[in-house]
This record gives structure tokens, C-alpha cells and sequence, in this order.
């Protein structure tokens, strides 16, 4: 079994035939809709949000239709699959092939990630090749933005020996891979680019370590997760001072989406979600959908303007009672039918994917 067909049916364990494969797909993508980024929450899934941003659709469905013809999986309804029992079976077997770190957070730290690995690959490219006395050389960042960031950093750094700089980024970067699983630490360390060196790509190092390339792709972005996790730390800024300096406005940047960044700021100022999204010229609809996201993300956020606590613990009864996600099954069960889809939903988020029995396997 290759890595991908085991993502998917970690998936699609989670989610137990309560999303379609769409969802799966605009999951590993990492789309910035509510639907999804809630659905990553929920089903306990935010380690793979994001995980494969290039995901072919295409390459999706034929790896369905694949775990389908292996008799892994069933469909219930269309596009909705769940485990069959040998499935479970492989599923438990892909655990101990395809382990998933658990500093491994794609909803935290994908754009993060991304922006610090431009950013320090670039720069080491540039102290390595001008510690080597060559001043051209083809970048491997092209965007304007992370040469201009490279460019500015070692112009706050001037008078300082490019060496000396390249040793201590050196230092700090092998104080973190060394607390690393070894082969994390290799590709993280083969992708690197320097001095008459060219970094290997994800190809030449599956063939180097003899995985797969989505699991190298999986295991790079792990390295970086756990390197953004560390610079998080209350004392990175002394401990790693040249790689948090990469990374220290990239910390600072919330997780909420620009779109709901907006709203959270005019809810703060006691509007109603009405007026709100007469201001922004927007559904209301829309305007809950950012409430939902700004309840999943923080966490002294009170949902009791938007529903009573008898009605919080109706839901939650509900739940319990269906061992479901699904908003329209938890609707039909309420008694009270003047619960909306936007109430259940908050309850959703302060629950999350509590329940011991539908924890994904690999969690």
C-alpha cells in the first residue's frame, strides 16, 4: 500500500460516509472555506489539512476507485465510502508504515511553513554561495517577495562575516533535525540547495530512501511543522535567533481567514450579524460561517449570544444519542426545530470529534 491510499482511507475512516470524496480532496488542498476548515477540526483531522496543496483530482479518483476494486472500501451513497472490515484491517497495518507525527498540523502551520522554507532556503543558498566567494548563481526562490525579505536580512546583518552567519544558522537548524526521526531530518536536509550543490527533489530522494513520493512530501513537511512549532517558544528568540528572525512575523499572523478577520473586528464593535453583513455586503449566511471558524479558533469566544444552554445541551444529547457530524440528521433528531443548521454547527466546534468510538484510527 503507497502512503496516499493510506491518507485516504484514514480519511475516510474520520469521516465514516458523512463527507463525500470532495471533501477529502478540498482537505488535503487545505481550501480556505469554511466548510472544510471545520470539517479538519471536527473529524480531528488538521494534521493532513493542506497536506498535498497540487492534489490532482483526477489522481484522487483513481485512487478510490483502486481501494474500491481492493474491496477496502464501500460506497453507502454517491461519492460516500466507508471502511470495509478489510479495510480497517489494512488501515491498522498503514499505522506502522505511514506514521503521522504529531507536531504534524497542516490547518497551523501550512502557509507558515511554506513562507519559512522560501525564505531559509534562500538565504542558506546565498551565505553558502558567497562564503564561496560567488556572487551569481541561480535562485531557487524566484518570487520578488522572498528575494526582497533575503536581500533585507542580510542588509540588518551587515558587518557581520556571511560565514559566521551561515555557521550559526547551520548550529540552530542541526539542534532542531537532530531531535528529529532520522529520515525527516535527511529530506529535510537533501532539499537544500548551496555553494555548487543543487537540492534533490522529492523524486530523487524517494528513490534515495526508497519511499514513496508522497510520503517524502509528508515527511518534509513534518520537519517544518516541528521546526515552526519550536520557534513558537517563548524563548526561540534567544535559543534560535537567526531562524526565528525567518519566521517571527510569520508567527505573529492569526489563523482566522482575512475574510473573517474582518467581521470578528466589526462583531467587535456590537454589531449584530445582520447589520454586519449589511456592511459588508454579504449573506448573513456567510457572516455565521465566520462566526463558526472564529468559535473553532478562540477558544474564551462565548457562543451563548447565539443559542440558550438548554439548547446547547440538546445538541450535544443528540450527538451523543447519533454518534453523528451530519447536520441534518442532528436537525431531524431535535425536538426543538427552531434550532438552525448555524446553532448545531457551533455546538460542533466546543465538541470537536470527542468521542472515543470515532476517533480516526492514527490519531
Amino acid at each position: 500500500m503507497k502512503s496516499f491510499e493510506y491518507l485516504c482511507l484514514k480519511c475516510l475512516q474520520s469521516f465514516r460516509g458523512e463527507r463525500s470524496i470532495s471533501a477529502i480532496y478540498h482537505l488535503f488542498r487545505g481550501k480556505k472555506s469554511s466548510q472544510t476548515i471545520q470539517d479538519a477540526n471536527i473529524f480531528a483531522l488538521v494534521n493532513v489539512y493542506g497536506l498535498l496543496p497540487d492534489l490532482n483530482r483526477n489522481f484522487l479518483q483513481q485512487s478510490i476507485h483502486l481501494l474500491q476494486a481492493e474491496q477496502l472500501i464501500r460506497e453507502i451513497h454517491s461519492e460516500h465510502f466507508e471502511l470495509t472490515h478489510k479495510g480497517k484491517m489494512q488501515l491498522s497495518k498503514g499505522q506502522k508504515l505511514f506514521y503521522l507525527a504529531p507536531y504534524l498540523n497542516g490547518y497551523a502551520y501550512k502557509d507558515k511553513s511554506l513562507t519559512f522554507w522560501k525564505r531559509y532556503s534562500l538565504l542558506v543558498q546565498t551565505l553558502s554561495n558567497l562564503a564561496g566567494k560567488e556572487s551569481t548563481f541561480i535562485p531557487i526562490q524566484y518570487e520578488d517577495h522572498v528575494q526582497s525579505w533575503v536581500k533585507n536580512f542580510l542588509f540588518c546583518q551587515k558587518g557581520s562575516s556571511k560565514i559566521r552567519l551561515l555557521n550559526d544558522l547551520f548550529m540552530e537548524t542541526k539542534g532542531l533535525l537532530t531531535q528529529l526521526p532520522t529520515n525527516q531530518a535527511t529530506v529535510f536536509a537533501l532539499k537544500l540547495s548551496g555553494y555548487r550543490h543543487a537540492g534533490n527533489t522529492d523524486e530523487q530522494i524517494a528513490r534515495t530512501l526508497k519511499k514513496d513520493i508522497t510520503w517524502i512530501h509528508v515527511e518534509f513537511q513534518s520537519a517544518l511543522h516541528y521546526i515552526i512549532q519550536h520557534l513558537e517558544e517563548k524563548d526561540a528568540a534567544s535559543t534560535y535567533k537567526h531562524l526565528f528572525l525567518i519566521c517571527r512575523d510569520l508567527l505573529e499572523r492569526p489563523l482566522l481567514t482575512g475574510t473573517t478577520q474582518k467581521s470578528l473586528k466589526l462583531l467587535h464593535q456590537g454589531l449584530t450579524l445582520g447589520e454586519i453583513a449589511n456592511i459588508r455586503r454579504l449573506k448573513e449566511s456567510t457572516i455565521e460561517d465566520h462566526i463558526v471558524e472564529i468559535a473553532m479558533q478562540i477558544q474564551d469566544f462565548s457562543i451563548t449570544p447565539y443559542l440558550k444552554e438548554a439548547d446547547v445541551q440538546a445538541i450535544k444529547a443528540v450527538i451523543d444519542d447519533l454518534q453523528t457530524h451530519q447536520l441534518r440528521k442532528i436537525k431531524e433528531k431535535l425536538n426543538n426545530q427552531d434550532i438552525s443548521y448555524f446553532q448545531i454547527r457551533l455546538v460542533l466546534t466546543r465538541m470537536g470529534d470527542s468521542d472515543e468510538s470515532r476517533q480516526p484510527a492514527g490519531s
